[in-house]
C-alpha cells in the first residue's frame, strides 16, 4: 500500500520530471546534518534517479520507514513535534515567497544574490529533508483507521472506504481549495451581475486580476509551467460556467468547494460513527498530517515563484537562455555570480532532452550523456507486463466511469485533457487543477489518503483511483478505459488505434 513500492532489491517511486535545478536541490537534502534537525536517525543518503523513477536499496529505505511508523506505534510524542516544526518551516517558507516576490533584483550585487540564494536552499533542504516521513505516516495512518472503523461499521460496509476519506481531508482548508473556492464565487458574481465572459467589464477584469496576485502562483508549480495568467482565469471561468449551464447549482457549487463541507461532513461522519477517545486522537493526527503535507507543497510553490524572478536575474546576468535557467545545477547557478559560464547549447540540448542523477553519501551527480543513461538503465527498471487491468485505491468514490486515458508525466502534458478525458498521472500536484477540473475520473500510480490527487478529487467531487503503481505505464495515450471507483479496479477496453 506504500506510495514507496516494492520491486526486488529497490523500493521505488515515480518521480515527474522536476527542473535539474530542483531536483538536485531535494536529493541532496537528507544528509546526517538534516536528518538530526528533523529528529530522523535514518538518512536516505543514496539513491538513483532515472526515466520518472526513483530507486532506493530496499534494505535502506525500509530501515527509515520502519523508524516513523514505530515512533506512531509507541506514541512517544515525535509526532506531535513533527507536525508543529514541519508546518513552521513551510508556514516561514511561504512567507519567504511573498519577499522575494518584491525584491527589485536588479539592484542587488552579485553577492548579495549569493547570499539570498544560499539561504533560501538551506531552508528548502531543511524543509526536504523529512519529507518522505509523509509516505509511511500515510500508510499507518490509512491502515489504522481502516482497522479502528471495523470496531464500528462491518468490514463490508459501504460506508466504510467513505469514513476513511473523511477522517483523512485536511483540519482546514487549504490555499489551493480556497482559491477554487474564491473563482467559484466570482463565477457566481459574474453570473448575477449578467458578465459577458468574452467581453469582460472593467470591474470584471480588476476581480480577476486581484485573484490572480493571490493565486498565479499555484498554476506555476515547481517550475513546470508559467504561473496562471488573465486568459487561464478566465478559460476556468468559462468551464466552469459550462456546468452551471448543464445544469449544475452555483450555489452547489460553492459549498462543495468550501471548507464548510468537510467540517459538515466530519461532524457528519463522528455523529455516525461515535470513536472512542484513542480512536479520535488518532483521527486528530491523520487530519493534520493531511494538512501540513499539503501546505508543504503550496509553501515549496510559492517561495519558488518568488525565487523564479531571482532566477531570471541570474539568467540575464549570465546571457542565458531564461527557459531554461531552472535546467541547471545549484554549483553552476552560483557559478554566474562569480562569474562563470552556464553549460553551452549543446549540453543544454542533452539535458531537456533526458537526464538521470545518482546520489552517494548524499552528493548527487548530474548524468546528461545518453550514453551513460544506457547503462543506468540496464540496472534500474521496472518491468511493465502488458496488463489490461489494474487495481488501486478508490480515493474518491463514484460510479463506473468511461472515457479516453490522458497520461500527464508532468504539468506540460496537462492541456491535452478534455473535458470527459480520464486523467492518468504518476501523481498530481497544485498545477495539476485546471486538467483535474476537467476530468471524468483521475487515476495516479501513487499516492495516499492524503496525497494531493486524494484531497482534491475529493474536494473536486471527481472519482479518483491512486496507488495503482504502473496505470501510466499499462495505459496509452487515448486508450479507452472504464474506472470502477467503488472497487478501483480499472480496465482497459480498447487499445487506441486497434
Amino acid at each position: 500500500m506504500s506510495a514507496v513500492a516494492h520491486s526486488g532489491q529497490w523500493r521505488i517511486k515515480p518521480s515527474g520530471q522536476l527542473p535539474i535545478f530542483l531536483r538536485f536541490m531535494i536529493n541532496s537534502s537528507f544528509t546526517a546534518e538534516t536528518a538530526k534537525k528533523a529528529k530522523i536517525r535514518t538518512v536516505l543518503k543514496n539513491r538513483t534517479y532515472v526515466n520518472h523513477m526513483m530507486y532506493w536499496k530496499a534494505a535502506e529505505y525500509n530501515k527509515f520507514e520502519a523508524e516513523i511508523i514505530g515512533h506512531l506505534k509507541k506514541h512517544d510524542k515525535w509526532f506531535e513535534e513533527y507536525y508543529r516544526r514541519e508546518l513552521k518551516k513551510a508556514e516561514h517558507l511561504y512567507q519567504q515567497g511573498i519577499k522575494l516576490k518584491k525584491i527589485d533584483w536588479r539592484k542587488k550585487s552579485d553577492q548579495e544574490i549569493g547570499v539570498i540564494l544560499r539561504d533560501l536552499l538551506s531552508e528548502y533542504r531543511d524543509a526536504c529533508s523529512p519529507w518522505y516521513a509523509q509516505y509511511p505516516l500515510d500508510e499507518y495512518f490509512e491502515k489504522t483507521i481502516e482497522n479502528k472503523l471495523t470496531d464500528y461499521l462491518p468490514s463490508t460496509s459501504p460506508d466504510l472506504r467513505n469514513y476513511v476519506l473523511i477522517f483523512t481531508d485536511p483540519m482546514a482548508a487549504t490555499e489551493v481549495s480556497q482559491e477554487r473556492l474564491n473563482l467559484t464565487k466570482l463565477l457566481g458574481k459574474f453570473i448575477a451581475r449578467k458578465e459577458n465572459l468574452a467581453r469582460l467589464s472593467l470591474s470584471a477584469k480588476e476581480e480577476i486580476n486581484r485573484h490572480l496576485d493571490s493565486y498565479a502562483y499555484i498554476n506555476r508549480g515547481l517550475a513546470t509551467s508559467k504561473p496562471y495568467n488573465f486568459q487561464d482565469i478566465v478559460n476556468r471561468l468559462k468551464e466552469m460556467k459550462k456546468l452551471v449551464q448543464e445544469g449544475q447549482s452555483i450555489r452547489s457549487m460553492i459549498y462543495n468547494a468550501s471548507e464548510k463541507k468537510i467540517k459538515d461532513d466530519y461532524r457528519s461522519a463522528l455523529k455516525r460513527i461515535k470513536p472512542d477517545k484513542n480512536f479520535k486522537a488518532i483521527i486528530a493526527k491523520a487530519r493534520q498530517h493531511s494538512y501540513m503535507r499539503n501546505r508543504r507543497v503550496e509553501a515549496f510553490f510559492k517561495a519558488d515563484y518568488g525565487a523564479s524572478f531571482m532566477y531570471a536575474e541570474i539568467a540575464r546576468r549570465g546571457h542565458f537562455n531564461p527557459d531554461w535557467i531552472m535546467e541547471v545545477t545549484d554549483q553552476e547557478m552560483f557559478g554566474v555570480l562569480t562569474g562563470k559560464k552556464l553549460p553551452n547549447q549543446a549540453e543544454m540540448k542533452r539535458r531537456l532532452n533526458n537526464y538521470a542523477m545518482v546520489v552517494r553519501n548524499s552528493k548527487t551527480r548530474l548524468i546528461s550523456d545518453p550514453a551513460e543513461i544506457k547503462k543506468l538503465e540496464k540496472k534500474y527498471f521496472v518491468d511493465a507486463i502488458p496488463v489490461e487491468e489494474i487495481t488501486g485505491r478508490v480515493a474518491c468514490l463514484g460510479g463506473v466511469i468511461r472515457g479516453k486515458a490522458k497520461i500527464c508525466l508532468d504539468k506540460k502534458e496537462i492541456g491535452k485533457v478534455k473535458k470527459g478525458d480520464i486523467l492518468v498521472a504518476q501523481f498530481t500536484t497544485p498545477d495539476f487543477v485546471p486538467a483535474m477540473e476537467k476530468a471524468a475520473a483521475i487515476i495516479a500510480d501513487q499516492g495516499g489518503v492524503s496525497s494531493h490527487a486524494a484531497i482534491v478529487s475529493r474536494e473536486l467531487g471527481v472519482p479518483c483511483v491512486i496507488d495503482t503503481k504502473n496505470a501510466t505505464r499499462v495505459i496509452k495515450d487515448n486508450d479507452l478505459i472504464e474506472v470502477n471507483a467503488k472497487t478501483g479496479l480499472v480496465k482497459v477496453l480498447k487499445r487506441y488505434g486497434k
